[in-house]
């Protein structure tokens, strides 16, 4: 996922919770690649759905809480598996 406008145009001058997600929106990558590095398709689908929860908050969608269970219960089990990115 590309860095959102609103992080870019923001232009916030001191630290808030926009300039943390948007610094969060930019090490989620990395983090999904080091996961994918280490074989952990678990780590891989929650750096994921953390950019995809990320992106939507930035672009003032609101978060499904509700979710969260169904998230869960669709994570990769075994911990073995290879990482597709």
């Amino acid at each position: 996922m590309q860095s959102s406008a609103a992080c870019a145009v923001a232009g916030w001058t001191s630290p808030n919770r926009w300039e943390t997600l948007c610094a969060l929106q930019s090490l989620l990558p990395l983090l999904k690649k080091a996961a994918t590095d280490l074989r952990r398709a678990d780590m891989v689908y929650w750096f994921e759905q953390a950019d995809a929860e990320v992106a939507n908050i930035i672009r003032g969608h609101p978060s499904d809480a509700t979710a969260i269970p169904a998230l869960i219960a669709s994570c990769p089990q075994d911990r073995q598996s290879v990482a597709q990115a």
